[in-house]
């Protein structure tokens, strides 16, 4: 048989198929440059000796812990307050019991990443404990010595006069918005009230 001549041949064209497949969920994506990357979690097990010299030396067998809840005004017993609301002290940090010691010349140790497991907003808002030779008092007594000394630390001073500002800076912000809003609101509706006037016949 001969050749067939003056046929044609028909290519079906599709759409192409895709080098990889396509996955819905990428336009929910955040693009990269617009992530918020979190910082590293910081070394709980990160120490510093008072005094320096006996940074290798020092033996803390015997060391009892003081977390700043134990002597703060604002925590109630079961969050850990182990002193009297009236000779607490308001917020004192880490730093604050670590200078007192100071000036107790009291031996410690400043761990200033640990989290108190009794009041779990420490584990990001006022970290920190002290390991403190007590070898002189009793811990009870101790905390009330450091409850005396907070108050009239420089730097404590000096911190909380700063969050005095920023608070009052903050709560002045607000009340200027809530101002702003109402302005607003209240031009809304006098605007509205013309509005219906110039519409009356």
């Amino acid at each position: 048989m001969g050749k067939k001549k003056g046929g044609v041949r028909i290519k079906q064209v599709g759409p192409k198929a895709p080098a990889m497949p396509i996955n819905p969920m990428d336009a929910l994506q955040i693009p990269e440059d617009e992530m918020v990357h979190l910082p590293p979690a910081p070394d709980r097990s990160y120490r510093i000796f008072w005094p320096l010299q006996e940074t290798f030396t020092m033996d803390t067998t015997g060391f009892q812990v003081i977390y700043p809840s134990y002597l703060d005004s604002t925590k109630t017993i079961k969050q850990g307050r182990r002193i009297g609301a009236e000779q607490a002290v308001e917020t004192p940090s880490v730093m604050d019991l670590s200078q007192a010691l100071q000036s107790l010349h009291i031996r410690h140790v400043l761990q200033p990443y640990k989290g108190y497991s009794r009041d779990i907003t420490c584990q990001w808002d006022n970290a920190g404990r002290v390991l403190v030779d007590v070898s002189n008092h009793t811990k009870k007594e101790l905390m009330l010595k450091l409850a005396e000394k907070l108050p009239n630390l420089p730097d404590r001073i000096a911190r909380m006069e700063r969050l005095k500002l920023e608070q009052q800076k903050a709560e002045k912000e607000r009340a200027e918005a809530m101002a702003e809003k109402e302005t607003v609101v209240k031009n809304n509706v006098t605007s509205k009230k013309k509005g219906k006037k110039g519409t009356k016949k």
